[in-house]
């Protein structure tokens, strides 16, 4: 008995490995995101804490600007990595595609995908990743605003 995959087998194999890639940075990417949001939130909640923005809020607004754009770069990362797999898994299952008769398998993505962009026409073309990033311009944003306002227009505790 011969104990090597067949070409589909190992094809599938393959396929499978670059889904598993592709879980793994959405679960990393999905993880950052939660860690910096609350460290994000607990500065923002230690910056506006004594309701007055001054020179000595700075450290606190520019870490919170550094956290947006850093993880703005995560973000798009693993947005990247996930993207390659996603390709690769693709065209693994192509190939296995090719390989039976009819290309059931394209079809079968080809009426799922009808199906839902049916269902959700305005929100299909919506790409995930720019709300990704956005949240995390908006924390920049917000960390750059307060630091203009710490150095600009300082104010003092009421």
């Amino acid at each position: 008995m011969n104990d090597e995959p067949s070409l589909p087998d190992a094809l599938w194999k393959l396929y499978q490995e670059h889904c598993t890639h592709v879980r793994h940075h959405e679960a990393q990417r999905s993880t950052v995101a939660a860690t910096f949001l609350a460290i994000a939130s607990a500065l923002l909640g230690l910056v506006t804490f004594d309701k007055a923005i001054g020179l000595s809020d700075l450290p606190m607004t520019l870490l919170l600007t550094f956290i947006g754009g850093f993880g703005a770069i995560f973000s798009a990362k693993q947005y990247e990595r996930a993207s390659l797999h996603t390709e690769r898994a693709r065209h693994f299952r192509n190939a296995v595609d090719d390989l039976l008769d009819g290309k059931p398998l394209k079809r079968i993505k080809q009426e799922a995908d009808a199906e839902h962009t049916k269902h959700f026409q305005r929100l299909a073309r919506l790409r995930l990743n720019k709300f990704w990033l956005g949240l995390y311009a908006l924390v920049a944003a917000i960390g750059l605003v307060l630091s203009v306002i710490a150095v600009l227009c300082p104010q003092k505790t009421p």
